[in-house]
This record gives structure tokens, sequence and C-alpha cells, in this order.
């Protein structure tokens, strides 16, 4: 099984190349953004691990996340926002393995692994291949309010604390960048799925 790791800034058309791979290759298409909510349901390990260490506070009344005050918590503290980190990126690796296993025993060609934070959480290390995904800034920013119904001032928040597209750049092994059409994007990702379908990497 070919397992791409998918990376890149918000905004930047990821969910675009996996679509492409799931509809026209029938990849699986691992979002770790997902796993990510899923680790952190009420009565998960992942989430009594944060209660362990974040305190009580950081629980709502019917046992779910409050994610708001674990958010006042973390994002005031650089510390504290690494230990977070390392307590999900576990518990999403883990399932993120389980489920590209499960997919190659049941014969699954190709699997997108789409993951903000690959090279940071380690997840790269699971993938035969990592492709980026970039785009100029203004593009990213007008798609990202456009998508989540945002304001200006909030798309460019979200987007203050990402790497930049060098980041992407240098540690990629293939680099996409979609400032062009929908289209034009979707013939580039076809492409170059194709090529590492074919070459086997």
């Amino acid at each position: 099984m070919l397992t791409i790791g998918l990376t890149g800034p918000t905004g930047a058309g990821k969910s675009v190349f996996g679509a492409v791979a799931a509809e026209k290759f029938g990849a699986l298409h691992i979002d770790t953004d997902k796993t990510a909510r899923e680790v952190v349901e009420k009565g998960k390990p992942c989430l009594e691990e944060i209660a362990e260490y974040f305190g009580k506070d950081v629980i709502r009344d019917d046992g779910s996340l409050d994610r708001k005050a674990l958010g006042k918590i973390v994002f005031s503290d650089a510390e504290k926002l690494k230990k977070l980190n390392e307590i999900t990126h576990y518990y999403i690796k883990k399932e993120t393995q389980k489920t590209l296993d499960e997919a190659k025993k049941s014969g699954v060609e190709i699997a997108v692994v789409d993951a903000p934070l690959l090279f940071e959480s380690g997840t790269d290390k699971m993938c035969d291949v990592t492709v980026g995904v970039i785009a100029e800034r203004t593009r990213r920013r007008s798609r990202i309010i456009e998508r989540d119904t945002i304001t200006d001032e909030a798309a460019a928040l979200r987007m203050g604390s990402e790497k930049s597209a060098d980041f992407f750049k240098e540690r990629c092994d293939y680099v996409l960048t979609n400032d062009s059409s929908m289209s034009d994007f979707e013939e580039k990702s076809a492409a170059l799925i194709e090529n590492l379908v074919r070459t086997k990497v």
C-alpha cells in the first residue's frame, strides 16, 4: 500500500488533493483533524490524560472536553501547548496506524494521511512519501473566509501561527502550489498521484 503524507497550511487546498485521491484513485483519505476530535471524546483515554495533567476545570459537567477552558490555558503558555500536543499526537498516531493497518489488510492500495502537523507530530514516519500543498497568502485568506464564513481578522489570526511555505518546501518530497483554478489544481494533483502510483515510491 502506498501511504502519502499530506500537509500544508490552512486554505492551501489539501482537501482538494485528498478528494482527487479518493474519487479518482480509490484512496483512503484519513483526516487527522477529525481523528483529533474523536480521541478527545467523552470517556476516551486521551481525554482522561488531558484532565489528569490540566485539571478538572477543562472538563464540563457532562464529562466532555471544555475546549474554551483548555484553550485559555495552552494558548498563553508555550510549554503547556507543547504538552497538550504530546498527549494528543500519541493517540492520533495510534489511531492513524490502526486505520492504516486495517486498510492494508483489506487490500487498499493508496492511503492519504492528511495532517497539518505531519512533521511536528512524527506522522511523516508512517508515510512512504510526503506531499505539501501551498498557496499564496491572500488566496488562502479569501478561501478560509469563504469556507468557514469568518471575518478577515479571524482568518488572519488563524493563519498567523502557521509555518511558512519554506517549511514545507524544505521537508516535503513533493510540493504543489495551488494558486490557479480548482480544475487546474485537480489536474496537478491527479498527475502527481498517478506518478507516485506508477513509480511505487
